[in-house]
């Protein structure tokens, strides 16, 4: 309710500003006009006055020129009313050439009537004042009063009644946009001050001297709009860094767009803006700049409806200059009144469309080419974080996926057997129970031998589930820990040698490291019936190697596969899956009666640099 009547008071005040400015200046254009400076003069300033406006600072909106010393040389010269009638020539031709909104180049138009005819009333209230004043010294205060009245009065009413506005399409206060409005103003007095110490205004066929004069005005104007759209392309050039940083520091999508939209605004004027991303065959927005969405928000859009819609339907960018002239923006949910112009394109991974960015303006053709190649650049930008964590999910649920089967063999191969074992003697205990005690009683002792050994693997799968003791420890500490535990739990005489000078190693390849010898000592303990065991870890400038040497009763490698298959036993399988994926080469020498070697080799030839990169990067982290 109240965005409503803020809307119509707006278009009732900007109303009341055009009839007021244009009213004034039409009933001024019937007092008499003398043209001492000649037409020719009036064409020449009129000229310069058109290029100075079809070059204003893109900040604001563009509007904000040098225009005050050229108005205030009609005025002058000539009266007030030309002055304005001028100007409001120049602007709507500007306006009509740059196919831009009407009504906002008439609010324009009426501010600055209203601003010159209120300078020009003042200027002529004060000069009884200045009469005991030297000439020079009566023209410069008049200057001053016409040059304050002129800005207090139009940027006043400008600034009011852009404060009914959206936030969204508000430009800057006067003092706000500092030092670009303040800095033209100061401009506008020191120019003017020379003119008026020359003595050009009063010149009456002083063509050349007004040309000459008022040139490097012109000029000023044209290079400050080619300074400021050259700064803008720096600053496009910024913005894609930030966005390209920050891609790399998360990964949460909706977070790099809200930092991509919202700092868009400084390189691309508009009047709000809508991140979509696809779901279930609709667009849901997510990200928003400018109050003008407040009712889209949380509202999907059908793929049939709207420029969106075609965007993600048909994976095409679109500039349209007119909404109305356009099919393709039938049901565009702008909701924000005045929206004349849109502009959106794709978020697209892999040939599939994941989103849209939509901007809008409340001007005809408020967007230009160049506006649309930089924002599809901004978006395959988002894109990298799209993708990124698209391949982060999916090896998410990769790992998941090898966990769940990792705890699936330890359970089968360890406590499943264990609790498989203790039940079937619990059962024959109780058919024998009253003609057997002794073998009874036998098996409920083997029964609790069992217990103990599922209990050990429950916890070693407890252990399991915790961060490494590689990723805690280190490699080094972690399989020297190891060791010493299995020495502990088993009575086994164990040691840990490092061979060679340890370098920093991936952190993949510690994991699998450790878990090796982990799983190798655990068979130790298991099966092996050993007295030593020996842990050895070689570094080599061509391979990182990996020894789980026993002097057990040693195995039959083909028998021992077939049997953990026909039982469901994992713990050689998942060693030889870690290892290859490493590329590595496990091997297992085992006699009967002669020990078993485990040997794991991976090769560093083509991977030490990128181990040694990667360790650094963690060490100074």
């Amino acid at each position: 309710m109240m965005r409503n009547w803020k809307k119509a008071w707006e278009r009732v005040l900007m109303t009341v500003v055009i009839m007021a400015g244009w009213g004034w200046m039409v009933r001024d254009l019937f007092h008499p006009v003398t043209f001492s400076a000649g037409w020719s003069v009036l064409v020449l300033i009129g000229i310069y006055l058109f290029v100075v406006e079809y070059h204003p600072h893109p900040a604001g909106g563009g509007k904000a020129t040098v225009h005050f010393p050229l108005l205030y040389a009609l005025s002058t010269l000539f009266s007030p009313s030309v002055a304005g009638l001028i100007f409001v020539d120049v602007a709507l031709l500007v306006t009509w050439l740059k196919r831009q909104s009407f009504s906002r180049a008439l609010f324009r138009t009426g501010y600055t009537l209203i601003g010159l005819f209120a300078a020009s009333e003042a200027h002529h209230a004060v000069r009884p004042w200045l009469i005991g004043l030297a000439p020079l010294s009566r023209l410069l205060f008049g200057l001053i009063t016409f040059l304050l009245v002129y800005e207090l009065v139009s940027k006043g009413i400008r600034d009011g009644v852009e404060q009914l506005m959206p936030a969204s399409r508000r430009g800057k206060t006067w003092w706000g946009s500092w030092p670009l409005e303040p800095g033209l103003l100061l401009l506008s007095f020191l120019y003017c001050t020379v003119a008026i110490v020359f003595e050009v205004p009063r010149q009456p066929h002083g063509l050349l001297e007004i040309a000459f004069f008022f040139a490097p005005l012109v000029g000023f104007a044209v290079l400050l709009n080619i300074i400021a759209r050259l700064k803008r392309q720096q600053q496009k050039m910024e913005l894609l860094f930030v966005i390209a940083t920050r891609i790399n520091q998360t990964l949460d999508l909706r977070e790099v767009m809200k930092e991509t939209l919202i700092p868009l605004s400084k390189v691309i004027d508009y009047t709000y803006g809508v991140v979509y991303l696809l779901r279930d065959g609709q667009l849901y927005p997510e990200v928003f700049a400018g109050e003008e969405t407040l009712k889209v928000r949380h509202r999907p859009l059908p793929l049939n409806r709207g420029l969106s819609g075609w965007v993600a339907s048909h994976a095409k960018p679109a500039c349209i200059h007119d909404v109305r002239k356009d099919p393709r923006c039938k049901g565009t949910p702008t909701d924000a009144e005045g929206v004349k112009s849109l502009l959106s394109v794709p978020l697209e991974v892999n040939g599939d469309v994941m989103g849209v960015i939509t901007l809008g303006k409340t001007e005809t053709y408020g967007f230009r080419d160049m506006d649309l190649r930089f924002l599809t650049v901004l978006a395959s930008q988002a894109v990298v974080a799209m993708r990124t964590a698209k391949l982060m999910e999916e090896r998410e649920r990769r790992v998941v996926a090898e966990e769940r089967n990792r705890l699936a063999r330890e359970i089968h191969d360890g406590i499943g057997q264990s609790l498989a074992g203790v039940l079937m003697k619990v059962e024959s205990a109780a058919r024998v129970f009253d003609t057997h005690p002794e073998r009874v009683r036998q098996w409920l002792e083997e029964a609790q031998e069992k217990l103990r050994e599922g209990l050990k693997e429950v916890r070693h799968s407890i252990t399991a589930l915790r961060p490494s003791p590689a990723a805690r420890l280190g490699l080094l500490p972690a399989l020297r820990q190891r060791v010493e535990a299995h020495q502990r739990e088993t009575g086994q005489w164990s040691v840990f040698q490092i061979k060679g000078r340890a370098y920093p190693l991936l952190q993949e390849w510690e994991e699998t490291i450790y878990q090796v010898c982990h799983e190798a000592l655990n068979n130790v303990a298991k099966h092996a019936q050993a007295t030593k065991v020996r842990v050895q870890l070689r570094f080599s400038s061509e391979y990182v190697r990996l020894i789980v040497q026993d002097d057990g009763v040693g195995f039959s490698l083909g028998k021992a596969i077939s049997k953990a298959e026909a039982h469901k036993r994992y713990g050689i399988v998942g060693m030889n899956e870690r290892a290859q994926k490493l590329e590595a080469a496990l091997q297992f020498l085992s006699k009967p009666n002669r020990g078993t070697r485990v040997i794991l080799t991976i090769p560093t030839e083509k991977s030490e640099e990128e181990s040694v990169h990667v360790y650094s990067r963690i060490t100074r982290g």
